[in-house]
């Protein structure tokens, strides 16, 4: 959701297969700025507080999880999604790879079962043979970014500067947002989501709490939720710049 409150300018060019998921049940079409904003507040509030003590870290990880479920329903709807599943569009990411110098043969696509989607060798490969590579022009990097509409954020935001994750993370979003995005080829194959346990319903982190992993998924859900926070705001402010400068 991130993406639309940077790419608002953008203009919509030629018809792509991107499309913006209209919202269903429960959804709201506008959500008035201020309430957001008091849930935002809120939400980096908590995320900001200190680690609670023995016992208590379940009840914070419920708090936060709460406010973060209450800003995902208020922005249902937003999310950029592709038509067909990503497999639909491997045959336009290798065409893309090989129209810009990647090395697309000796190998193809192919799905390993519970391990997911990788390259398959369809050819014999020799001890120490160079038979992958990808040009730079085709990877997103942090310097990609800095030339891309995020430019302008990236050179005021020093946290921003110092995270490269966070930044390759927004330069996703906006190109993902982007139905002319040079990388949008690459964009459609990403998965739509993840057995990692930041995606965890409520209940599954429940099995973990007699495992050493459960602090590990209490600390990276508090840290994801913070960030999103500060960084909402962050490009409120800069929305609202850009609009009183017009």
């Amino acid at each position: 959701t991130v993406c639309f409150l940077i790419c608002f300018s953008w203009k919509m060019g030629k018809k792509s297969r991107v499309k913006t998921q209209k919202s269903g049940t429960g959804a709201t079409a506008t959500v008035p700025p201020k309430e957001m904003l008091n849930l935002i507040s809120e939400l980096l509030q908590k995320c900001s507080s200190p680690t609670p003590g023995p016992g208590k870290e379940w009840e914070e990880y419920v708090q936060i999880r709460s406010l973060v479920e209450k800003i995902r329903k208020k922005q249902k709807g937003l999310s950029v999604v592709f038509d067909g599943k990503r497999d639909d569009y491997f045959p336009e990411l290798i065409k893309w790879a090989t129209e810009n110098g990647a090395s697309t043969e000796g190998f193809e696509i192919a799905n390993f079962e519970e391990e997911g989607f990788g390259l398959k060798a369809t050819r014999e490969i020799k001890a120490e043979e160079l038979f992958l590579w990808v040009p730079r022009k085709l990877l997103m990097t942090v310097e990609s970014a800095k030339n891309s509409v995020l430019g302008s954020l990236y050179s005021q935001d020093r946290i921003l500067q110092a995270m490269g994750n966070i930044t390759l993370a927004f330069h996703l979003l906006c190109e993902r947002a982007n139905p002319n995005s040079f990388w949008l080829p690459y964009i459609q194959t990403l998965p739509s989501e993840y057995d990692t346990p930041l995606y965890f319903e409520e209940d599954e982190v429940q099995y973990l709490q007699s495992t050493q992993a459960i602090h590990d998924v209490f600390s990276q859900y508090k840290n994801t939720a913070r960030q999103y926070a500060y960084f909402y705001r962050v490009i409120q402010v800069s929305i609202l710049n850009v609009m009183y400068s017009i």
